[in-house]
């Protein structure tokens, strides 16, 4: 097949979200990690700012100890306010003991961070259609976990994933977001997934609000320049489980006369 390149859309290892918990994950496996430090000291936010921070980084420099011992041993010191130093102490207390854990299965000991940082806790308050996106990407990231063994075998998945090199070939399919696609077009464009739940999401049904994905659908189609494919499945695996959704209501409100309704012979549908 065509190689492929992701356009606006991130690759899913690219999402803020993946990437916190990656981090987390190996700040677990090496206590080294300094950029894995530095993403996750104050996320979820838990106080701890640029100038703690620019503290931790003067005393790993002067002492030639991680950012993560410089904590640790700053910490011990006890010149920190208060307030940050029951923050710092609550972050690695829970480091520790994750890496008392690190035989683990990678999706136990993630599952134990998003809940116990409460990193789950507040995408759920924030109660928007880009936070419950978030929230379906680190379920997905458990999912993918759940074939690693140990956290050394995933960690080195994620470096060779991460640093492969961009296919430079200009013949590609490239895959992208519907926001990511304005302002775009291509000879023949593939809309997958339009069913009722998925597209429009299960958010903006519940919540009244499909007025912006259906603007978004027509962004879609309008990117296609010749042929524009919209696919839809009777029954479809999210989470492990089979899911039986209608299609998309933005199916029923194109014009009969510029679509034609094919069916797929290796299914009855």
């Amino acid at each position: 097949g065509l190689p492929y390149r992701v356009i606006g859309g991130l690759k899913f290892y690219d999402r803020q979200e993946i990437k916190d918990i990656i981090a987390y994950l190996r700040l677990i496996y090496q206590e080294n990690d300094g950029l894995a430090f530095e993403r996750i000291i104050n996320v979820p936010k838990r106080g701890i700012g640029a100038a703690a921070i620019s503290v931790f980084h003067d005393y790993s420099r002067q002492n030639s100890v991680s950012l993560y011992r410089a904590a640790r041993e700053i910490l011990a010191g006890g010149t920190l306010r208060p307030s940050v130093r029951a923050s710092l102490s609550s972050f690695i207390d829970l480091i520790e003991e994750m890496r008392q854990k690190r035989d683990l299965k990678p999706s136990e000991i993630a599952n134990e961070v998003l809940e116990k940082t409460g990193y789950l806790l507040a995408l759920s308050k924030e109660k928007t259609i880009e936070a419950q996106t978030r929230i379906e990407n680190l379920r997905e990231l458990i999912i993918a976990l759940e074939e690693f063994e140990n956290l050394e075998s995933f960690i080195e998945h994620v470096s060779l994933v991460t640093d492969s090199q961009r296919n430079s070939d200009e013949n590609v399919v490239s895959i992208m977001t519907l926001h990511s696609a304005k302002g775009l077009e291509f000879d023949a464009v593939f809309l997958a997934g339009w069913e009722e739940g998925i597209f429009p999401h299960s958010l903006s049904i519940q919540e009244g609000n499909v007025e912006e994905e259906r603007r978004l659908a027509y962004v879609g189609i309008t990117r296609a320049k010749k042929y524009a494919f919209i696919t839809y499945a009777q029954n479809r695996r999210v989470y492990n489980q089979w899911q039986s959704n209608d299609p998309s209501r933005f199916l029923a409100e194109l014009s009969d006369k510029y679509v034609e309704f094919q069916k797929n012979e290796m299914n009855d549908w």
